[in-house]
């Protein structure tokens, strides 16, 4: 529920995790750690310490003793030989939290990493679910549907896999992977898949939000009409409100709408509201945000002419904050029907505090801090456990390596029209 154009997805990895890669290369050696750097990394360590301390929803910290955490933290930096090294520590110090929003954003560098594909959890299960044209990744035979068997270390599930994103997204970019697939035949490969690093120069934390609303643009709503009577809506993120106006002025013309929030990470509160106050005809309560001081009832009251046909909603385990937030008042108000895959379960309020040191060379990092604990308007929390669909629907590898889309294909048959997945597959290429 964090109003902030950053994914909800949760970024922190243990120490132990970062520092037990040291046969796969990374993007950019890293240099010695100097001792200029060393007290930098103490310096952030204690603004980091106190950002979780005065902003932190709960006062007891989850239980956690903190003052032990950061003491064994600062103890650890000065055995770091590494900025990896002192990075990894500086995560580790906020991980005992184990809080999907509370995060150490270390000092961004310039190496941006392609690794070519993406991976999602389908079910219990990690497949592949893109693969880019012309990436090392394609050359060496992964394709869409291949189940991850392990990536370097690690064994994707759910509970980690934001933890494995961390990591080779933000703390340690790698050149190269060494990727484990089973085919759907049951064959097993095993790759060694080469990044794409380039460099970008940023100079201020706020670069990295532009980057992600930059990434957030290049995936426009879209809609397509299905027969006479069926509109889909695809909304890749909670972003601008103003085309969710639009949208709903074209659903008007349709009985049934369905909306495809599969892989929608969230966003603003502000696009979560519009969209809620556009399907009653009356008041609604979100939820309740509660903070350290205080407690605010999120609700939202009715627009002019709101949709008033049949609602499907489309989810994954890829659609969290707002996308799960709007999922589940429609289940709770019984105003529409969710299908497809439980969602990610990262719906708390984050704020991002950002700081910067020196003078001639000025380092830019920050702290997210969960400030807010959501609850629904039934008092229950989808914080890591995410909304259960009315229907499970779930795509097969084989669904995923023919482009064909069975989820979309049932939704479309519940709402009367008639389609295959063949044809749901193409229906946005």
């Amino acid at each position: 529920m964090a109003e902030t154009s950053v994914r909800s997805t949760s970024l922190v990895l243990t120490a132990a995790l970062v520092l037990s890669l040291p046969s796969i290369p990374a993007a950019r050696q890293p240099p010695p750690l100097s001792k200029i750097d060393g007290q930098r990394g103490q310096d952030m360590l204690r603004q980091v310490r106190e950002d979780i301390e005065k902003n932190y929803f709960d006062p007891t910290f989850m239980g956690i003793d903190m003052a032990a955490q950061f003491s064994t933290a600062e103890q650890r930096i000065t055995k770091a030989t590494t900025l990896n090294e002192m990075y990894a520590v500086l995560t580790d110090a906020v991980t005992a939290l184990d809080d999907s929003h509370t995060v150490f954003l270390p000092p961004s560098r310039a190496a941006r990493v392609d690794y070519g594909w993406r991976m999602a959890m389908v079910g219990d299960v990690p497949l592949v679910v893109s693969v880019s044209e012309g990436s090392d990744a394609a050359a060496k035979g992964m394709t869409r549907g291949d189940r991850v068997v392990s990536l370097n270390r690690f064994k994707p599930e759910r509970t980690n896999l934001w933890q494995i994103f961390l990591l080779y997204n933000v703390v340690r970019p790698q050149a190269q992977q060494r990727v484990v697939l089973r085919k759907p035949d049951g064959r097993e490969l095993v790759l060694d898949v080469a990044s794409k690093v380039t460099n970008q120069r940023f100079v201020q934390l706020s670069d990295l939000v532009v980057e992600a609303e930059r990434s957030e643009d290049a995936l426009k709503q879209r809609t397509k009409a299905v027969g006479a009577d069926v509109l889909v809506w695809r909304m890749p993120s909670f972003g601008d409100p103003r085309p969710v106006e639009d949208a709903i002025k074209e659903a008007r013309k349709y009985k049934t709408l369905v909306i495809d929030l599969r892989g929608n990470g969230g966003g603003s509160v502000s696009t979560l509201t519009t969209m809620v106050s556009r399907f009653f005809d009356r008041e609604v309560v979100i939820g309740r945000e509660k903070t350290r001081n205080k407690e605010v009832v999120e609700r939202t009251r009715p627009k002019k002419d709101p949709f008033s046909g049949k609602v499907i909603v489309l989810v994954d385990s890829e659609s969290g904050s707002a996308a799960e937030m709007f999922a589940r008042v429609l289940q709770i108000e019984k105003r529409g029907m969710v299908i497809g895959d439980r969602t990610a379960g990262a719906v708390m309020t984050g704020r991002v505090f950002g700081h910067a040191m020196g003078m001639d060379s000025m380092v830019f990092y920050g702290t997210m801090v969960t400030v807010g604990d959501v609850r629904m308007s039934d008092g229950s929390s989808l914080e890591k456990a995410g909304v259960s669909p009315d229907e499970s629907a779930l795509p097969q590898p084989a669904d995923l390596a023919s482009q064909r889309d069975p989820v979309l294909a049932r939704a479309l048959t519940l709402a009367g029209a008639t389609i295959t997945p063949e044809e749901a597959g193409k229906l946005f290429k």
